[in-house]
């Protein structure tokens, strides 16, 4: 009996999903697709749901067996998890959902008094959000931040690009989270925030936003998940419902 497992991803990124599945999961075939709701079928050893539940895809939003016929119903049912609620209108970018959404999918538990740094923070909304429920947050970009994050005490704007970083820039705070929204060449990234973040002696994880500035790109994410595997105990990647081209590392101890 054939079996079909159904993927939805967020839209504009079918094309990730493709050639992720096409690169590490071969004998998943494109049987249908409408939108960002797509099914496979499985022409190798069939999955169990519980086996399926354990996979990990860095370019799907959710998925699972498609054991029923596909209907127009079914498919609004399941592009409902694209969905998600307004950011705050003064929120300076996008940037707040997408690390209120990583936080939030972690299963992390962070005290309100922790410390956050952010890579590639300009104009802020992530830093904003970190703001509005964090410590002490310093933010690194230099581009010009918003004034709703420069008139906040608890917020330090060091106006670098992170390459001409040092140790010494990030003396006198004790990080323990770091976030970053990079926009380099993924390789670049990870070894920049890598670099400084190795010095954070009570570093707990870091949430990294990384962008697919070019589609083959995604042959290279096991390199990127290695990179993080050889500092941290748990690693997985995630997509977000307010990702755009990109997909997120969580990098835990």
């Amino acid at each position: 009996m054939n079996q079909f497992i159904y993927f939805v991803t967020v839209l504009g990124n079918q094309d990730l999903l493709k050639k992720e599945l096409e690169l590490f999961h071969p004998h998943l075939k494109l049987s249908f697709s409408k939108k960002n709701f797509l099914t496979f079928k499985n022409t190798g050893r069939p999955y169990t749901k519980e086996k399926l539940e354990q996979l990990s895809f860095c370019f799907a939003l959710d998925w699972g067996l498609n054991e029923g016929g596909i209907t127009n119903d079914l498919i609004d049912s399941k592009l409902k998890i694209c969905q998600f609620d307004d950011q705050p209108s003064e929120a300076p970018s996008r940037a707040y959902l997408k690390i209120k959404h990583g936080i939030e999918k972690s299963n992390i538990e962070i005290p309100s008094d922790a410390n956050w740094i952010e890579f590639g923070c300009a104009p802020g909304g992530a830093i904003y959000y970190l703001l509005k429920n964090y410590n002490k947050v310093v933010g690194v970009d230099p581009a010009q931040m918003d004034q709703i994050c420069l008139s906040n005490k608890n917020f330090i704007h060091i106006k670098k690009p992170i390459q001409n970083l040092t140790h010494s820039d990030l003396e006198g705070v004790d990080f323990h989270f770091v976030a970053s929204d990079l926009n380099l060449n993924p390789n670049q990234a990870i070894k920049e925030v890598l670099r400084l973040s190795e010095k954070f002696k009570n570093l707990s994880a870091i949430f990294m936003t990384i962008k697919m500035v070019k589609t083959e790109h995604v042959e290279l994410i096991p390199k990127f998940l290695r990179y993080f595997e050889r500092h941290f105990e748990d690693v997985k990647q995630l997509q977000l419902a307010s990702h755009k081209r990109e997909f997120l590392i969580i990098a835990k101890n």
